[in-house]
């Protein structure tokens, strides 16, 4: 229930920010933009280098990681290695397909997100995408994958806990809107572009989890995820 409430608070966040009362803040914030030679600001441009050159490196490093670091699992489901193979190859196949409709993306949480909650506010189908349809079956597809490994239970918490959720679901929201993506978006489309904004985003938003969790959790739960990542 608490990922409900942040879900439905993410949607009220980005419905305010990209056509509602915060609208004005989000167009000042994204009118400083960074191009190079006229072009979108990418890793490849900012070393002058071919970009496959640098995909090379990328896999060369991403397989060394891979080989050395021990694979474990999270409960009952797959390895971390596993499933990050798999969305890989997901977001991979995204692009061809979303082609297909029109939309030239990849995965994208964000924008589903914000064309679904318009649809339902004003009734509008035209921002409907791929991607809103896409975002459609995430809910069914993680209740089957929770349903399949007997993970799968209706958790209620506290008040407390449900407002904590909803407060973080609208920063997210916001944030989200502002940053023009989230981890989804700016992790899995944006980086393998080598876009330094997606760079910038996904650092962003690995401080700013450290940050909720040190200051939810304490500094021993802090520590032990810290210990956990850097074992991975």
């Amino acid at each position: 229930m608490g990922s409900i409430i942040a879900l439905l608070g993410f949607a009220f966040g980005i419905t305010m920010t990209s056509a509602g009362v915060l609208e004005p803040v989000q167009t000042a914030l994204r009118s400083w933009v960074v191009e190079m030679d006229g072009e979108p600001a990418t890793l490849d441009r900012l070393f002058h280098v071919n970009p496959w050159v640098l995909v090379a490196l990328f896999l060369a490093a991403g397989g060394w990681w891979l080989l050395r670091s021990p694979a474990g699992g999270y409960q009952r489901g797959w390895s971390w290695t596993r499933s990050g193979v798999t969305i890989g190859l997901i977001a991979t196949i995204a692009w061809p397909i979303s082609a297909l409709t029109g939309r030239d993306y990849g995965l994208s949480i964000t924008e589903g997100i914000r064309s679904i909650s318009g649809f339902l506010f004003t009734g509008d189908t035209d921002p409907l995408t791929w991607g809103s349809f896409m975002w459609l079956g995430i809910i069914p597809g993680a209740y089957l994958a929770a349903r399949s490994h007997g993970e799968f239970a209706w958790r209620a918490p506290g008040a407390q806990r449900l407002l904590q959720a909803l407060g973080g679901g609208l920063l997210m929201g916001v944030g989200a809107g502002i940053a023009g993506g989230c981890n989804i978006g700016h992790g899995l489309t944006g980086i393998p572009l080598f876009g330094l904004s997606s760079l910038t985003a996904t650092l962003s938003i690995v401080l700013g989890v450290w940050t909720g969790a040190y200051l939810l959790f304490g500094s021993v739960a802090f520590e032990r995820g810290v210990r956990s990542a850097q074992r991975a």
